[in-house]
């Protein structure tokens, strides 16, 4: 059949130098998706054959995520292919509407393509041009691979290729800049570059435009850490991103092993949200006027998950909190919840996450907080091992005013630790995640013998079983403060039990005597045994610290 077998065509999306359109099959009655390949008269006869050799490979592979035709034909000046009718939208137009993607879905869609690429491969074949670009997502949310003509030149043994066909872009890997021919390795590179792009809006080796970006690609810059990228994303996730990313084409590991991980995190992470708080999703809280939309999920703790929204009315971000599927039939869980939200609403201190708002959606309790655009300590830390004593000081003044805004209320913490710390703008530290805070007058959740709080950050006195008080959250702040100037706890262990008779029995080592003198007397007083020896209130620590600033 040619171009008059097929009408109506409606434009889905450009993605030069092909349009593709939406069509109705004259003859048939249904619906098509047709791709039209413009034709440069002065290279005519090259496209030609590349667009064959391009639909020929393509319909040898039978992948669900490699786009395959149904027919080819050339009318009006142009070469057409005919394909399954899908609402495609490259990921780099999708990430360009809406910003980063969430997680579970970048893992999703990245183990998808990973998938169609092992398929590739094993056809004797390459795609060397893994990008944002041409990788599209269909209606049914599924990743589709939209271009093979690489591939198609490749497996016909052609090298060197035109520089149209081997379009070297900011994703492409340091050994095709110098000339070498792409391998399978090169595609682990690709992939792994447009999951950094994914999740963080931005090209591999950074650039504020597609020019710098692909300059700064040929010259080798440094590549962005990927956990600064996404605070969410498993160590194990960032380790093997770095290695894909690696100018050693041996160190990148294989295509399967990264598809297999993928698929992991995110089935990982897709079981964490609880149904009916997807993206898009809107939600009501008596408390704001207006109601919100979830944008995308953030992040997760032992019993919560949290997500990106934004207001109905106005603009910004919020932070919206929810309790994981699995704890939905846990009532000691959901009391956790519920107090966390009820111990600090009453909070009103710019060093501690605000409340803004609790409702209930699907028979699921939320809160809405301020939302906090920045990494945590822990990733802080993970990025530059230790920090200056003045950075130490300051971010300890606003943790140390945080809490002495929670202790005003009678609430106790109970785990403060990096993890609970978001750094905002010009190092403002924001105190965090407070599911197993404990207020005067509540009662006790946790079960005999049951440790509440993360034993390395833990007070002494609450491993013989003794009350957490106020006392306790400093010795936390004494440890933090502890590892951010060293880079270590007081007492690395590799169990728990470890960990716990080493806070208990042992003094805590000192810290390096190159250190301002006053500060580490102030760390020194925080990790003392004897919780009577501690500073009496958070607001002593605040002011001795801002004192240290000068």
């Amino acid at each position: 059949m040619g171009r008059e077998a097929y009408e109506g065509l409606e434009l889905l999306f450009e993605s030069p130098p092909s349009t593709f359109y939406r069509a109705r099959n004259a003859v048939l009655g249904s619906e098509v998706m047709l791709r039209r390949l413009a034709l440069d008269p002065a290279r005519a006869q090259d496209a030609r054959e590349t667009f064959f050799r391009e639909m020929r490979l393509s319909a040898v592979l039978r992948h669900p995520h490699i786009q395959r035709p149904l027919d080819v034909f050339e009318a009006d000046g142009a070469l057409w292919s005919v394909h399954e009718i899908r609402t495609l939208e490259p990921t780099s137009e999708l990430v360009a509407r809406s910003g980063p993607l969430p997680l579970a879905d970048a893992a999703r869609w990245g183990a998808q393509i990973a998938d169609a690429l092992v398929h590739l491969h094993a056809h004797g074949t390459v795609h060397g041009r893994v990008t944002p670009r041409l990788v599209a997502i269909d209606e049914r949310g599924d990743a589709m691979l939209i271009n093979l003509v690489k591939a198609a030149d490749l497996a016909a043994g052609i090298w060197p290729l035109r520089p149209v066909v081997l379009g070297l872009s900011p994703f492409s890997p340091p050994e095709e800049f110098a000339g070498a021919r792409p391998t399978p390795a090169s595609d682990v590179y690709g992939l792994a570059a447009t999951l950094l792009f994914w999740l963080s809006g931005r090209p591999v080796r950074g650039g504020d435009s597609p020019e710098e970006a692909l300059e700064r690609a040929r010259a080798g810059a440094p590549i962005v850490e990927p956990c600064d990228v996404c605070r969410e994303a498993p160590e194990a996730l960032g380790a093997r991103i770095r290695a894909a990313l690696s100018d050693d084409p041996q160190r990148r590991g294989s295509m399967a092993g990264l598809a297999s991980l993928l698929l992991e995190v995110h089935q990982r992470y897709a079981a964490e949200v609880p149904s009916g708080f997807g993206t898009g999703v809107r939600l009501f809280p008596a408390d704001l006027p207006g109601g919100l939309e979830l944008v995308s999920r953030h992040g997760a703790g032992a019993f919560g998950v949290v997500f990106r929204a934004r207001p109905l009315e106005g603009s910004g971000l919020l932070a919206v909190k929810v309790l994981k599927p699995e704890h939905r039939d846990d009532p000691k869980a959901l009391e956790r919840f519920l107090r966390e939200a009820r111990a600090i609403q009453q909070v009103r201190d710019p060093h501690v996450v605000a409340i803004r708002g609790v409702g209930e959606h699907g028979g699921l309790p939320f809160a809405v907080m301020g939302f906090v655009d920045g990494p945590d300590l822990a990733v802080l830390l993970r990025r530059e091992g230790h920090l200056a004593p003045a950075r130490v000081a300051r971010l300890g003044t606003g943790i140390a005013r945080g809490l002495q805004a929670i202790h005003a209320q009678g609430i106790v913490h109970r785990d403060l630790k990096p993890h609970n710390v978001l750094v905002g703008a010009g190092d403002h530290p924001v105190i965090a995640d407070f599911g197993i805070a404990r207020h005067d007058t509540a009662s006790r959740l946790t079960l005999t013998g049951e440790l509440a709080g993360t034993p390395l950050y833990m007070a002494p006195e609450l491993f013989a079983g003794e009350p957490a008080t106020p006392a306790a959250d400093l010795y936390s702040l004494g440890t933090i403060l502890y590892e951010l100037l060293t880079g270590t706890v007081p007492f690395p262990a590799q169990d728990a039990l470890t960990a716990i008779t080493a806070i208990r029995d042992h003094p805590a080592p000192d810290l390096p005597a190159d250190l301002p003198r006053g500060l580490r007397q102030v760390v020194d007083r925080l990790l003392a045994k004897d919780p009577r020896v501690r500073p009496a209130a958070a607001g002593e620590v605040a002011t001795a610290l801002a004192g240290l600033l000068g």
